[in-house]
C-alpha cells in the first residue's frame, strides 16, 4: 500500500499546474501532484498501484516515440472521427503526457481540449485551450457533458472494466451525434510471408504481458480486437474499423515504412524495460526468467529476415440521436 512506502521513495514535483477554478470539468488538489521510486523508475501516487507503468523520463521518451510512429503511420492525421471544422468540447482519456491533447488543442483553437490522466506529467507551457487534470478514468468523478469527442489512446488495454467506461461515456459524457475514438496495438504479431519463425520472441513476450495483466492487474491485453463489437453492443451507431499492419524492426524496403518499423522495434524494447522494472516482477518472475525474455525479444528485433507486424487498430462510433 501507499502508506508503507518510506518517505525517502516519495518525490513531490512542481511540474505541473492544477486546472484553473471554473473548468466545466472540474479540478483538483494539489495533492496529486505525489509520485512514488520503485523498482528503480518513478509511478503515479493518486490511485497508487492503479497504473503499473512508470511516469518517468524513460516512459516519457517511450511515448514520446509511440506518438512519432502513429503521426508518421498516418501522415500527421491524428484521428478518424468525422468531428467536423469547429468541435467545441474534446477530451482526451488516458492522456499520458499530453502530446495529442495538445496537437488537437492548437489544431481546433476554438474547441475546450481536455486531456485525463493519474499522473501529473504533462507540460505546464500548454495552449490556452487545453488543460489537464489528474483523476481516475473508471471513477463517477465530474463527468463532463455535452463533450464532441472522446479519444482514448493505448487505453482499453489498462481498464478493468471497458464496458462500463463506454456506457458512462455514451449516456453521460458525449453529446447527441458526439463521437468516441480508440486506438491500441493488438498484441498479435502476424506476418504475410511466414516468416515468424517457431518460438518467436515477440509472441514469447506478448504471452507473459497478456498473462500479468489479466492475473495481477486484470486488464485485457486483447481487448482491440473487441471494441467494434463492444462498441456496437453498448449502442453506439456508424461504427467504423480500420487495421494497419506496423512493421515490427526495419526490415521493410519502403523507407518511410522502414522509418516506422525502426520506432516500433525502440517502443517495444522500452515498454518490455518498463514491464520488467515492476509488472513482471509482482507477477513472481525470477530475474533469470526476465532476463532470458528480454534477450529473445532483442534478438527477434533485431533478426531482419522476420518479416513480422504488428496490427494497429482504429475504431471509432457515434452517439446516436435515440439509444437503444
Amino acid at each position: 500500500m501507499a502508506d508503507d512506502i518510506p518517505p525517502a521513495h516519495r518525490e513531490v514535483t512542481s511540474d505541473y499546474e492544477p486546472s484553473q477554478d471554473g473548468s466545466v470539468f472540474g479540478s483538483l488538489s494539489s495533492s496529486v501532484k505525489d509520485h512514488v521510486w520503485e523498482y528503480g523508475r518513478r509511478y503515479h501516487m493518486y490511485k497508487y498501484g492503479r497504473y503499473p507503468l512508470p511516469n518517468d523520463e524513460d516512459e516519457f521518451k517511450r511515448e514520446s516515440l509511440r506518438h512519432t510512429l502513429l503521426k508518421e503511420l498516418l501522415q500527421n492525421k491524428l484521428y478518424f472521427s468525422p468531428i467536423g471544422n469547429s468541435p467545441q468540447k474534446i477530451m482526451d482519456m488516458g492522456t499520458g503526457f499530453g502530446e495529442w491533447a495538445i496537437e488537437v488543442g492548437e489544431a481546433f483553437p476554438s474547441a475546450t481540449v481536455v486531456g485525463v490522466d493519474l499522473s501529473p506529467i504533462q507540460p505546464v507551457w500548454i495552449p490556452p485551450n487545453v488543460e489537464f487534470i489528474v483523476d481516475d478514468i473508471e471513477d463517477e468523478w465530474v463527468y463532463a457533458t455535452d463533450i464532441d469527442f472522446v479519444h482514448l489512446r493505448f487505453v482499453s488495454i489498462t481498464i478493468k472494466d471497458n464496458v462500463g467506461l463506454q456506457q458512462n461515456i455514451l449516456r453521460r459524457n458525449l453529446k447527441t451525434g458526439g463521437w468516441i475514438e480508440y486506438q491500441d496495438f493488438c498484441p498479435e504479431p502476424g506476418s504475410e510471408d511466414g516468416t515468424i519463425p517457431p518460438n518467436y520472441g515477440v509472441h514469447r513476450f506478448y504471452a507473459v504481458c497478456t498473462r500479468v495483466f489479466k492475473e495481477v492487474y486484470n486488464f485485457d491485453l486483447d481487448f482491440a480486437r473487441k471494441l467494434p463489437e463492444s462498441l456496437q453492443t453498448q449502442g453506439f451507431a456508424n461504427v467504423q474499423h480500420r487495421v494497419f499492419h506496423v512493421p515490427i524492426g526495419d526490415w521493410p524496403r519502403d523507407q518511410r515504412m522502414r522509418t516506422i518499423g525502426g520506432y516500433l522495434r525502440e517502443v517495444l524494447m522500452n515498454f518490455a524495460s518498463a514491464m520488467a522494472a515492476r509488472p513482471f516482477v509482482e507477477f513472481g518472475m525470477e530475474k533469470s526468467e526476465i532476463d532470458d525474455l528480454l534477450n529473445s525479444l532483442r534478438e527477434s528485433l533485431s533478426d531482419r529476415s522476420i518479416h513480422a507486424y504488428l496490427p494497429m487498430h482504429y475504431v471509432w462510433g457515434q452517439k446516436p440521436q435515440t439509444e437503444g
